[in-house]
């Protein structure tokens, strides 16, 4: 198969992961009207390691899945185009990897109590901490942006203050669809499809975010 069929089919495969399933059934989620096709997509997984095959089932892990998104980001995929084929689990999971492949450090799912505070997704770099609200299901209005970066702020706020090994946070908001915003009271709002070219300038910007430092 060429590349890009390869990157088109991996993107449709995402769909029945993690899954332990019938070839037929695995057809049918991945949309592909070709029982040699499916054959071929799945003999390309299984190569790379990814998935077990027994006689007329597959099955898939977790871990499977986020080798295939990465193999797909690899093949130069448009990541909002990706983004769309995953749960809001795996929307975290997925700024999670950009976070890693432009060599921050990252913490997910993190809980504080008094006051109770819950952070999807912190990226760090050197002693900076970006604090992201991921919102995978819905596009950013006018009626909402200034609750979301609000409550971004404080929860960036409080973060800082539990953590004494960082000196500043910048709150920041990550969303599936493209948005008309680029900041809002210097809260950057960063479509996924750019968030990757964000985390790799986001040094040359400071002068317009939300610096939030210690003291």
């Amino acid at each position: 198969m060429q590349i890009s069929v390869n990157v088109e089919l991996l993107v449709r495969s995402l769909v029945a992961m993690p899954n332990n399933l019938s070839i037929e059934k695995f057809q049918q989620l991945c949309e592909i009207k070709s029982r040699t096709t499916t054959k071929e997509l799945l003999k390309y997984l299984l190569n790379l390691g990814i998935g077990n095959l027994s006689t007329d089932s597959v099955s898939f892990s977790e871990k499977d899945k986020l080798e295939t998104i990465l193999l797909v980001m690899e093949h130069g995929c448009n990541p909002e185009r990706l983004s769309k084929k995953l749960r809001w689990n795996d929307f975290e999971l997925f700024t999670t990897l950009l976070i890693k492949s432009a060599g921050y450090t990252f913490e997910r799912n993190l809980v504080f109590n008094n006051p109770r505070v819950q952070i999807d997704v912190i990226g760090i770099y050197q002693k900076i901490g970006l604090i992201i609200d991921c919102k995978h299901w819905m596009k950013i209005h006018d009626f909402n942006i200034s609750r979301f970066s609000l409550n971004q702020v404080r929860r960036a706020r409080i973060f800082l203050a539990k953590r004494k090994d960082l000196e500043a946070v910048i709150p920041v908001i990550v969303t599936l669809h493209e948005c008309e915003y680029n900041f809002f009271e210097n809260v950057p709002i960063v479509s996924i499809s750019k968030f990757k070219q964000f985390l790799q300038n986001f040094p040359f910007y400071l002068d317009r975010i939300q610096l939030i430092k210690r003291g």
